[in-house]
């Protein structure tokens, strides 16, 4: 029983750490989140400004449509980067670049807050495989999912679905494990 005690205080430490960790990225991405906010709002009161400061920069050559694509190819459902740049209008794409910025920073967020959450819960519980746990879990996987595809495509989300849902299923077969141990017991 020594063992399973000193096993069960190593994953306690282990989450208490990524509970920190998670703690501290959920800080630089309110920092990136603040900031992508304020660039967008800095756009909107100060368009014709970045055009005209702009403008400058393409005519005298140190500027290319390439350089304004801040969001990378991604961006190119949402805004005509090569029409936007002939029209003579630079504040849109940068705008909507931060705009996007927020929503991913957001999301991010978010999906730390809920491992925050798990690994404070998980440093805490007796097993680490409690019904709590496991259905933050499953939030939390559903909701990466999801991001994943929203964000990164169709392809990298269905195989970030397979996985999650592969580590689910190995820690709820743990879980029913535990239930009968402590039955035994």
């Amino acid at each position: 029983m020594n063992e399973y005690n000193n096993k069960l205080e190593v994953i306690r430490n282990r989450c208490r750490t990524s509970a920190k960790v998670m703690g501290v990225l959920r800080i630089f991405t309110i920092i990136g989140l603040i900031g992508s906010l304020v660039g967008a709002i800095m756009g909107f009161t100060q368009r014709e400004v970045i055009n005209t400061q702009l403008a400058e920069q393409v005519a005298s050559g140190k500027l290319t449509v390439d350089s304004l694509k801040l969001g990378g190819s991604g961006l190119n459902l949402v805004i005509d980067y090569a029409k936007a740049f002939e029209e003579g209008d630079y504040a849109n794409p940068v705008i909507i670049s931060c705009i996007v910025a927020v929503i991913v920073c957001a999301a991010v967020m978010v999906i730390l807050t809920l491992f925050k959450r798990i690994f404070t819960e998980l440093s805490m519980e007796e097993t680490p495989f409690s019904e709590s746990v496991m259905g933050r879990l499953k939030t939390s996987f559903i909701i990466m999912t999801v991001v994943l595809t929203l964000f990164v495509g169709i392809g990298p989300g269905v195989i970030g679905g397979l996985f999650m849902w592969c580590v689910y299923s190995i820690l709820d077969y743990g879980k029913v494990l535990q239930t009968e141990v402590d039955e035994t017991l």
